[in-house]
């Protein structure tokens, strides 16, 4: 069976045409359109309800002229791939099928009036685009190339058909020795239609109807074409009308991704009462009729299971919605758009100046109710989000900013190998982020064996070894933030809260397995990584993106029971500096002593030097062989640290690119990006380190001060004897430090021991984020 797959070429005049072009491509079956004059600035992709459209414009900061687009359809987006060049009039796409893949080049020519120069620029960067495309592979170019070709099959044989319109002018003979030079044929006048079908364009003053919009393809393909033909009822509010070609092509997949996990559950149905109840109801009856495993990995497989089927059959699937003035009075914008389509399409036919006159007319109502439509959802959208901030529901507010910002718009950039080679390819572009990930969380770093030999061991903490509570459980249910995305199981945090009577004592049961064995299961070690742009930098160098990690929720209650345990033991060796992760307190307390420390050597007419140390990937880059050994060294209990272990051991992570799924790989270095263990591990990591760095170190910042026993004793408040000593010398932000000293030569000797104190624990200064200043 033949797939018939149409191309359109139709031009733009507005920013937000893109949901009425959708609902005209749905309606006359258009897989692939070719867009003109489109006048969007960069590039981008924006995804509607039935189609994404990926542009190519001019620079920001340029005006708002040409642009060039193509729109498919979602179903097929797998099976195309955008160009990695493009300008604002050509922009290319590859379809994959099963004789091989297509180019399509969507071209918007300068008109008859341009310069030559604009236009020798033109063809110039099309035939550069035509030799870039091999000699076997077909190329279909689809545009409004502003010429008119005529009718002189005699002139022309090898590119005009015998069914052209009208006569040839200066663009058109251009345009036809461009054919003839590469063997291409211009479709549109192979096919024996009625006039009307064959022109595109009326002039605005001789009303006389030209063939402005062409197709071409190779002379080889032309037999792949089926049919091409004008369609004048399609409606966007522009001067040409749609041309669809129909080809004879089996579109076949670029690659096939990976299953991405269990369909994500709707939240927003957790806080019906009724709901809730109906969800334990049918949980208990499930697991009752179910036969667990003695292991926690069967227990918690079986129990997974059930409480995503059960939970998936009482709220339903989530949907994503295109929030959208347009798509939400579309029952009152369709029919008057439909009105108005229907009057275009009569005045075609028959251009009276009735018909004139009901169309102007049509146009105008369309006009007001869309305006008026759009101040309606606007008003009730602003006073939505003044009442959720003034109520103090921040989740409702930002929902609302949202809605408001419409249909979301991403940039396209091609990804550059580990070489520096452009990457366009989906599936190779998946294969650079898994390469870029698989080098960072890879790297075997190590702690010496004389700096672990110098940390003193502490005394053991037996009394965090004991089985956790279902109280303790039920806190770090509570301390779950809601609304935030799942990992691969798909269970949402909003479940665990809103379901927590029902579901508490089955996840307490896995839980107190899991620490009789010391093992946690594998899906709650593992990473689903999601790439972030950090707004500076290429968009082509995956360094300048940030990997976010969506791990199971599960696994982030149980490390929640694990944290209150492990933030006991860091407070034996957390220094007193350290203000970053840890409770009550704050950066911001730290930010404060620095900046009274600067009034205090100001008051003092003392001279500070202050050094800003960054560590580079800090994180990403401990050594988790070095750490668990500290742990043990400062008296973590056996099964504690044997589950802190299992957390990172044997870990796998995929990463989520572009609507695919890569492969699993390991990650054995660092730990692990997104779990509450994460900062305080680190913490623990870091004072020893620090310790380690300026443990018998005295250069620093000294600070006397003075105070009286009882209120009023002001002969003890002057008394010289009665004065206490503090060394400051190191100023800890989490995973950032600042070293305060008065003399340089004192800055210079700390840094010296700090810098070796990092290759001794396998980390490495950012010299080019670390700063010093001086006052």
């Amino acid at each position: 069976m033949l797939t018939g797959l149409s191309e359109d070429v139709w031009d733009i005049d507005d920013l937000r045409k893109t949901a009425v072009i959708n609902n005209e491509l749905l309606r006359l079956n258009v897989d692939i359109a070719a867009l003109q004059e489109t006048r969007l600035a960069d590039s981008g992709i924006l995804k509607e309800k039935d189609y994404t459209f990926y542009w190519q414009g001019k620079a920001p900061d340029e005006p708002r002229q040409h642009g060039v687009a193509f729109a498919v359809k979602n179903s097929l987006l797998s099976m195309v791939e955008p160009g990695s060049n493009g300008s604002e009039r050509l922009l290319t796409l590859r379809l994959n099928t099963t004789t091989g893949p297509i180019t399509l080049v969507s071209v918007y020519a300068p008109t008859l009036n341009a310069t030559l120069e604009t236009k020798d620029r033109f063809y110039e960067n099309l035939t550069s685009v035509i030799n870039s495309i091999p000699d076997k592979e077909q190329l279909i170019l689809l545009g409004d190339f502003n010429a008119r070709v005529g009718a002189d099959n005699d002139s022309w044989p090898s590119c005009l058909g015998k069914f052209g319109v009208g006569k040839m002018n200066e663009n058109g003979q251009r345009l036809l020795e461009l054919c003839a030079f590469y063997n291409l044929c211009i479709t549109n006048s192979y096919f024996q239609t009625k006039p009307q079908h064959k022109v595109s364009w009326r002039h605005p003053r001789s009303k006389h109807w030209h063939q402005l919009d062409l197709i071409l393809v190779r002379r080889s393909a032309i037999n792949c074409v089926l049919h091409v033909r004008s369609y004048h009822s399609a409606d966007c509010d522009t001067d040409h009308s749609l041309v669809c070609c129909k080809i004879r092509l089996n579109p076949k997949r670029f690659y096939r991704s990976r299953k991405q996990g269990n369909p994500r559950i709707d939240v927003s149905k957790m806080s019906q009462p009724d709901l809730t109840q109906k969800f334990a109801e049918a949980l208990e009856k499930e697991l009752d009729a179910t036969q667990t495993g003695d292991s926690a990995m069967g227990k918690w497989e079986t129990l997974r299971n059930i409480m995503h089927c059960t939970a998936l059959a009482t709220f339903g699937k989530r949907t994503t919605k295109t929030h959208d003035w347009f798509e939400a009075k579309s029952s009152v914008m369709i029919p008057v758009i439909e009105a108005k389509r229907a009057a275009l399409a009569e005045y075609k036919r028959s251009p009276s100046q009735r018909n004139l006159q009901i169309l102007r007319a049509t146009r105008s109502k369309a006009q007001q109710v869309a305006r008026h439509c759009a101040n309606e959802y606007w008003q009730q959208l602003s006073n939505d989000i003044q009442k959720a901030a003034i109520s103090g529901n921040t989740r409702g507010m930002y929902d609302g900013i949202k809605k408001a910002l419409g249909p979301t718009k991403s940039k396209t950039a091609p990804l550059k190998s580990s070489t520096g080679e452009i990457i366009s390819d989906k599936q190779q572009q998946l294969g650079r982020w898994v390469e870029h990930y698989s080098d960072l969380y890879s790297r075997r770093n190590t702690v010496t064996s004389a700096a672990l030999d110098a940390i003193e061991c502490l005394p053991i903490m037996e009394e965090l070894d004991a089985e956790p509570t279902v109280e303790e459980l039920s806190k770090a249910v509570d301390k779950l933030a809601s609304r935030k995305a799942p990992g691969s199981d798909g269970i949402p945090p909003d479940l665990l809260k809103q379901c927590k009577c029902s579901l508490l004592h089955p996840l307490h049961k896995v839980l107190c397995q899991c620490w009789k064995e010391g093992a946690v299961p594998q899906d709650m070690r593992d990473a689903k990584i999601v790439t972030l742009y950090k707004n500076k930098g290429e968009r082509s160098d995956c360094n300048n993106y940030r990997g976010i990690s969506l791990l199971s929720i599960v696994g982030k209650v149980f490390a929640k029971v694990i944290l209150t345990r492990l933030q006991k033991l860091a407070e034996r060796v957390y220094p007193e500096s350290q203000c970053g992760f840890r409770a009550e307190r704050s950066t911001v307390d730290m930010i404060f002593s620095l900046r009274q420390l600067q009034e205090k050597c100001r008051e003092q007419q003392m001279p500070l030097y202050v050094s800003f140390i960054d560590l580079t990937k800090a994180f990403d880059l401990v050594s988790r062989d070095g750490l668990f050994k500290i742990l043990h060294k400062i008296g973590c209990p056996p099964k504690l640290q044997s589950l802190i272990e299992s957390f990172h051991t044997d870990m796998k992570g995929t990463v989520q690119f572009n609507g695919s799924c890569s492969e699993p790989f390991s990650i054995s270095s660092g730990v692990k990006q997104g779990c509450v263990l994460a900062p305080t591990l680190f913490g623990i990591f870091f004072a020893l380190l620090l310790k380690h760095a300026f443990g018998s170190a005295t250069e620093g910042i000294y600070l006397r001060t003075r105070s009286d026993g009882k209120l009023f004793n002001l002969s003890r408040l002057k008394a010289k004897t009665k004065i206490r000593e503090t060394l400051i010398r190191d100023m800890i932000f989490a995973d950032d430090a600042a070293v305060v000293t008065h003399t340089q030569e004192e800055l210079q000797s700390l840094m010296s021991r700090f810098s070796m104190a990092c290759k001794d624990f396998g980390l490495t200064i950012s010299l080019k984020k670390t700063n010093v200043l001086s006052q």
